[in-house]
């Protein structure tokens, strides 16, 4: 299926049928259903009614959807696996080399490509620059300026943004959310509806709960930093911490701005060093480490005289640690 916010780039793709190129970039936050939209481009592709939207009832839609169909594989990182290798792209242009099974086009969704270490890039490269014969390319990616600019040269580009937050809201209601809700779950996944949705399901606002008090405890001295951070470690996904102090330290910045307050130039900072801690995440960086020192620099950031400057050096802002 396709999402309400998505009918933009469903018309273009529409538009495309007729001229298939033969590699597309998705790019666009997490939560905005950019594989959704991908296996809906590939099942397209394979549909046999003259639908504007898979049929989901011919033959070509129900082995897509019963992950049978023989010309059709889906890329992503392995399980254990941080990165994807090279041998996992040579495999993929090998089978891409291969006549289709049912005389149609040959399909690929590459998810995630951001995450391809230099030498998968190469070998993608050599694909783009000379693709087989009726192979489509799709690939996805929240991170797009993590790709080397000549993969991003030889796809056509579709980007993705989050939908008007009252649009949001009013899909997050069709799907039976809870009102009272809902705002905070948009704020804490930036607009993108399907993570919001997914927030909701998975009763989000009790550890949402739990961190805002985790945070009161460091600040009144009454939690310590390795007991927080031992607490969010347990949670199914400890990553949600770093929306969790990057909404904060928005919050903080628009309120000096509203108020016409002096500017602590320490949030600024602070953000920096969330980000590169949230890409060191899924590097060798040491998880509990990360996360400590994330703990004691919002402690800092919230003293406007002590500069975060010094904290920098650390090897942990690098992706260092083993």
């Amino acid at each position: 299926m396709t999402f309400p916010w998505q009918q933009t780039q469903w018309d273009f793709w529409q538009s495309q049928l007729n001229r298939v190129g033969h590699a597309y970039l998705l790019s666009g936050a997490s939560g905005l259903g950019l594989t959704e939209f991908a296996r809906q481009m590939a099942k397209s592709m394979f549909c046999q009614s003259d639908h504007t939207k898979p049929c989901g009832q011919c033959a070509g839609c129900i082995q897509f959807d019963e992950s049978t169909h023989a010309d059709f594989v889906q890329l992503e990182v392995l399980e254990g696996k941080k990165e994807v290798g090279v041998e996992q792209i040579r495999q993929l242009t090998q089978r891409l080399m291969q006549t289709a099974h049912q005389g149609g086009y040959k399909v690929a969704i590459l998810q995630e490509v951001e995450w391809l270490n230099a030498s998968a890039f190469n070998a993608l490269l050599k694909t783009l620059e000379e693709p087989p014969e009726r192979t489509l390319l799709i690939l996805t990616t929240y991170q797009v300026s993590r790709l080397p600019a000549t993969i991003i040269s030889r796809c056509q580009k579709m980007s993705f943004t989050a939908p008007p937050i009252k649009e949001s809201q009013a899909w997050l209601a069709q799907q039976g959310a809870d009102e009272q809700l809902v705002k905070r779950a948009l704020r804490l996944n930036w607009g993108a509806p399907l993570a919001a949705l997914k927030w909701l399901e998975q009763k989000g606002w009790e550890q949402d709960e739990s961190w805002q008090n985790n945070m009161r405890g460091l600040q009144t001295g009454t939690e310590s930093v390795s007991q927080v951070v031992a607490a969010w470690l347990k949670w199914p996904e400890p990553e949600r911490v770093f929306d969790q102090f990057y909404l904060t330290s928005v919050t903080e910045i628009r309120r000096a701005f509203y108020q016409q307050a002096e500017l602590n130039n320490n949030w600024f900072q602070f953000q920096q060093a969330l980000l590169q801690a949230k890409q060191d995440w899924r590097q060798n960086a040491n998880k509990e480490l990360l996360l400590e020192s994330l703990c004691l620099l919002f402690l800092q950031a919230n003293q406007a005289n002590v500069p975060l400057a010094e904290v920098f050096q650390g090897e942990w802002i690098r992706g260092r640690w083993a």
